[in-house]
């Protein structure tokens, strides 16, 4: 895969994760903020336990020391978290449990593409992506957000992001 689908990729991941900071707030506001980055964490943990224990009944065990490797401890764990994030969501819509499951694309691949692209050119790529999706987050007002409208001066902004990446990348 070339650079440039590797670029797109992260930026796109950048604003889901503007869409999670802008759930995160909304939950927040109906349970503090350490209480929402809790429910967030329990989705991510739960999401990624569901994800090694599939893999381990694959055939393919994580390559995480005794007793990590089985898959059973994993589908426990997803079990016990999964129980966690259901009893921690109660009275909060549902859709808010996505917050951790939007940081399970995030650490996969800054696992994955950030030694293959470079760290520099992985982080303005997704900064680019945040700030993008942020801005169209923020012009809708979501999930009870401050509105900030688009204009020219944000859209030159994001030009002068995506300008960066260029400049990280180099002409190679």
């Amino acid at each position: 895969m070339t650079d440039a689908f590797w670029i797109a990729v992260v930026v796109v991941l950048g604003a889901t994760q503007a869409l999670q900071v802008s759930l995160l707030g909304a939950m927040a506001r109906g349970r503090g903020p350490s209480e929402a980055a809790f429910v967030s964490i329990l989705g991510t943990l739960t999401g990624l336990t569901i994800a090694l224990a599939i893999r381990g009944m694959q055939g393919s065990r994580p390559a995480l020391p005794a007793p990590f490797d089985h898959p059973a401890l994993s589908a426990g764990i997803a079990l016990a978290s999964g129980t966690l994030l259901i009893w921690s969501m109660r009275g909060l819509p549902w859709g808010f449990a996505i917050t951790g499951l939007l940081a399970m694309p995030y650490l996969l691949a800054a696992s994955f593409l950030a030694p293959r692209i470079g760290v520099g050119l992985f982080l303005a790529a997704l900064i680019t992506g945040q700030l993008g999706g942020g801005v169209i987050l923020d012009h809708l007002g979501s999930f009870g957000g401050a509105t900030r409208p688009i204009d020219a001066i944000r859209i030159v902004g994001i030009g002068m992001l995506l300008g960066g990446v260029v400049l990280v990348r180099g002409f190679r």
